[in-house]
């Protein structure tokens, strides 16, 4: 297996996010504004994950892979597909079984093949484990365990990180049981803060202990930064809204750009694994929106922490 990290010279920018759209719209319209500067320069032009779903996989990666591939850059993959997606919340979705769900990991690895990638392997699966049933978990760890050993066998040259939570609400000591059992010691390691506000050094910390427990030295984990600037909102107002508290949350800000780390204590990179601008549904600053809107207000007030 070969480090990604070096093998290529930094991440890849996606050429058309929701962010970068708009503001290809809004140029060709006319309207060079201030928030359209602030969009194309602080988010568009940054590199974000490409986000792969239940459906065929070529048309979702072949052209990253290629144009990644022409750069000399690294892409950043999360796969997205596993049954019962979010325990049927507001991103729910995915496979309706195993065996659609392993197949098309099965190809997703194939089709990486050995061009250097980092996957972030299905964001909150491991999280909800407490709230799933027995057949449910049984069939989970089944699709993780799978794609792990599908891209370690077929995509030698990518890392995958599977579900780390959050770094706050999640302790160390319930995920690292389900880490193992999905087969973290055959992966890279873990994702943390992926769609969430934590800060980085807590996130260090949480993965720190979990790094611990594992018991595994070389695990690496991933830190999504890219919404991590102001931390989590004030306890207040996840007082005030105990269930929504995480949807589009006012003055939360762009945290680090992406880049690699190194490695040091198993911390391999800062990632924007969340595309900034996108809602998390009809929540806080974005009410009549849905999950994964791209909206030009929440990106600015991300940008300006507000």
């Amino acid at each position: 297996m070969g480090n990604p990290y070096e093998m290529r010279d930094g991440f890849y920018v996606l050429p058309d996010t929701q962010a970068h759209h708009w503001c290809t719209t809004e140029f060709h319209a006319g309207r060079t504004t201030g928030e359209r500067w602030v969009v194309w320069d602080k988010i568009a032009a940054v590199p974000q994950a490409r986000w792969v779903g239940p459906a065929p996989i070529g048309p979702q990666i072949d052209a990253t892979l290629d144009a990644a591939g022409e750069t000399n850059t690294l892409p950043i993959f999360v796969a997205y597909a596993i049954p019962f997606r979010d325990a049927g919340g507001a991103s729910s979705g995915g496979f309706r079984d195993v065996r659609s769900y392993q197949a098309w990991a099965k190809t997703f690895a194939q089709t990486v093949g050995v061009a250097p990638a980092v996957v972030i392997l299905e964001p909150d699966t491991l999280i909800h484990m407490s709230g799933l049933n027995a057949e449910q978990r049984r069939n989970r760890l089944a699709c993780l365990t799978f794609a792990v050993q599908a891209f370690k066998q077929h995509a030698p040259n990518s890392y995958v990180y599977l579900d780390g939570g959050d770094g706050r609400y999640n302790s160390p000591e319930a995920l690292a049981p389900w880490l193992l059992q999905a087969g973290v010691a055959d992966a890279r390691g873990f994702a943390v803060n992926v769609s969430n506000y934590n800060t980085t050094s807590a996130c260090e910390a949480f993965a720190g202990k979990l790094r611990d427990l594992l018991g595994l030295p070389d695990v690496g984990f991933v830190v999504d930064t890219s919404r991590n600037g102001n931390g989590p909102p004030p306890d207040s107002y996840i007082r005030a809204n105990p269930n929504t508290w995480w949807g589009n949350p006012p003055g939360r800000k762009l945290g680090d750009r992406p880049e690699h780390v190194g490695g040091a204590n198993g911390f391999d990179a800062k990632l924007w694994v969340k595309l900034p601008g996108e809602s998390d549904g009809p929540y806080g600053v974005a009410p009549h929106s849905v999950s994964s809107q791209f909206l030009p207000r929440i990106a600015h007030g991300l940008y300006y922490g507000t």
